[in-house]
This record gives structure tokens, C-alpha cells and sequence, in this order.
């Protein structure tokens, strides 16, 4: 039924919704982590400083 149909989509709209706003926090993220990191041969790196983090948590 089209009322069946509707809902269906309705609810993919949440999810890509949703997905979509995973996806901006994550940009952010990287865009923060990407500005505080010098690019250079320094040990220290905040790009890899997360990474780090998150394996071992």
C-alpha cells in the first residue's frame, strides 16, 4: 500500500539523516585534528595521538 511505502521512505530519510550527521562530527574531527597537526617529522601528531587512543580503548 502507498501509506506502507511512505513510512518506509520516511524512515530511510532518518537513517540518511542520521548518517549524515555521523559523517559532519567526523569532518570536524579530522578538520580539528588536521589544523593542530605540523605535517612535519615531529614525534608528536595528533592525527596519530587519536588514532592511538581510540585502538586502545
Amino acid at each position: 500500500e502507498s501509506a506502507d511505502v511512505k513510512e518506509l521512505a520516511l524512515g530511510k530519510i532518518e537513517e540518511v539523516n542520521r548518517k549524515i550527521d555521523e559523517l559532519r562530527a567526523l569532518r570536524a574531527t579530522l578538520e580539528t585534528l588536521a589544523d593542530h597537526c605540523h605535517g612535519d617529522s615531529r614525534p608528536d601528531c595528533p592525527i596519530l595521538e587519536e588514532i592511538a587512543g581510540g585502538l586502545s580503548q
